[in-house]
């Protein structure tokens, strides 16, 4: 999971310039077989009942200066530790910054997720404990300002259910029940943050950038060798479009051109995980993945 912010910022200012002067239009390639896995999420029915527009993350998405612990991270000049860094930096919005590590909780989840239902128990076990490994000490000292109960021993005791026993029915119901306490967090935050569109385009653009730094990391000679990263970095993408679906109608009426380019941006980018198995061979190059990020970010 090696990532690193500054080089992420530089190659992002720089496509910023290009999808200025060019104002293209991304091709809609999307996968159908890209499909929220987490599909009775309470997450997304809070976000509707606020008004249909949440967000999760945050300008230290999970690539940022602070990093998570754990194998490694994804992203980030702190990273994660090991092999790079996932966790939030600081952006000075501490409720950007709360939500995106939420949100990288929730896009591992996905993941493990869809590799459970392949039945791929050594793949998703990683996914699976990387909320509590690598991402809970970043919200920790919040949750009690924010009326937010320690869920830290859900996450724990998932990881260990999943450790001794994955297949059992217990072990499901503890990955529910993580999936709620996350969503538990996120109901934390201001209604204001929750039904502002541009909080959560703040919120995709981070954790966009956080996949696509993980992206890169899974790369070497044109061949995926971190299938990890892939793995996560898809996870972050599914969950980006889940967010933005839920303000699309919103977006749509105030700016219409934005948005379609918006939606024609994440079809393309999500041709890059066909699935939750990563291709012989990458799909996009990582210059096109940054560059599709970059142009979402132009347009939140």
């Amino acid at each position: 999971m090696a990532s690193k912010l500054k080089a992420i910022e530089l190659f992002l200012a720089v496509s910023f310039v290009t999808a200025v002067g060019s104002q293209a239009v991304p091709a809609n390639a999307g996968n159908d077989n890209l499909n929220r896995v987490d599909e009775s999420s309470t997450f997304q029915s809070e976000l509707l009942l606020a008004g249909g527009e949440g967000g999760e993350g945050g300008e230290g998405g999970e690539g940022g200066e602070g990093g998570e612990g754990g194998e490694g991270g994804e992203g980030g000049e702190g990273g994660e530790g090991g092999e790079g860094g996932e966790g939030a930096t600081s952006s000075g919005n501490p409720d950007l910054d709360y939500m995106t590590s939420l949100g990288l909780m929730k896009g591992h989840l996905i993941v493990a997720q869809e590799l459970i239902a392949e039945g791929n128990y050594a793949e998703a076990e990683p996914h699976i404990g990387h909320p509590v490994e690598e991402l809970y000490s970043e919200i920790e000292a919040e949750l009690p300002s924010r009326n937010v109960a320690d869920f830290k021993p859900t996450l724990v005791e998932m990881q260990d259910l999943f450790k001794s026993a994955p297949e059992s029915p217990e072990t499901q119901q503890a990955i529910t029940d993580s999936l709620a306490a996350i969503d538990g967090a996120v109901a934390a935050l201001p209604e204001e943050q929750k039904q502002s569109p541009q909080f959560v385009m703040d919120v995709i653009v981070e954790l966009l950038k956080n996949a696509a730094a993980e992206y890169e990391a899974a790369i070497a000679n044109n061949q995926f060798v971190e299938v990890e990263e892939y793995q996560d970095s898809r996870g972050f993408v599914l969950y980006s479009e889940e967010l933005y679906q839920n303000i699309s109608e919103q977006k749509s009426t105030e700016d219409p051109e934005s948005h379609q380019i918006i939606l024609e941006s994440f079809a393309e980018l999500k041709s890059a995980w066909p699935s939750v198995n990563p291709p012989e061979t990458p799909v996009k190059s990582t210059s096109e993945v940054y560059s599709l990020v970059s142009q979402i970010e132009l347009r939140k």
